[in-house]
């Protein structure tokens, strides 16, 4: 099966999550399954610049000891090449948005000064992707899958759209506290509560 497809405009387009608190069942229909994705390669990119990016994602892996896990953007410099330190990865993210902002920000922070903004050379997305009400990192959606579901009602998920972090409570409050204690304050909110 082919695992490298081209950018889809609607994916570039693509608004992020909504704010909706879903339920259990809900969010089990809107979830991804944790195994399976496609790298979608730039169009932008010249045919050589694409041969490359696809490398990278099969090398990121065997550096990390670990498969790439979505959602993830590899972001760079068209001025400065993909083979540049400015070529950034952002990995684990909820949304391909966060994974995109991410990767931007620290390839723009890398690319040499002279050189334009960097653009998403290429994405890691679940196999099948669309959006969807809801998305989760393969890391949160497995958290859901064997902590979240097991617990009993009161319960509460929340996630940081802005990493990739997430947690579990009893409580709103109980989540939003131990999702904030490894991110930022003020940075997660519920997404999953029964």
């Amino acid at each position: 099966m082919r695992l490298v497809k081209t950018f889809l405009a609607a994916l570039i387009l693509a608004s992020p999550a909504s704010a909706q608190v879903l339920s259990e069942s809900e969010a089990r229909k809107s979830l991804f399954p944790t195994r399976g994705h496609v790298v979608q390669v730039s169009g932008k990119l010249s045919k050589f610049d694409q041969n490359i990016v696809r490398q990278i994602v099969p090398l990121m892996a065997k550096q990390l000891r670990q498969p790439v896990r979505y959602y993830a953007t590899i972001a760079y410099s068209p001025d400065d090449g993909v083979v540049h330190d400015s070529l950034q990865a952002a990995m684990n993210f909820h949304t391909p948005q966060a994974a995109d902002r991410a990767a931007l920000a620290a390839c723009n922070k890398l690319k040499s000064r002279s050189a334009n903004g960097c653009r998403v050379a290429a994405r890691v997305v679940p196999k099948r992707y669309k959006p969807r009400p809801l998305t989760l990192s393969i890391d949160a959606t497995a958290g859901f899958n064997s902590i979240y579901r097991k617990a009993k009602s009161p319960k509460s998920f929340a996630i940081s759209r802005k990493t990739g972090n997430w947690a579990v409570g009893k409580s709103d409050g109980a989540a939003i506290n131990s999702c904030e204690k490894i991110g930022r304050p003020g940075d997660c909110e519920i997404v999953i509560r029964d």
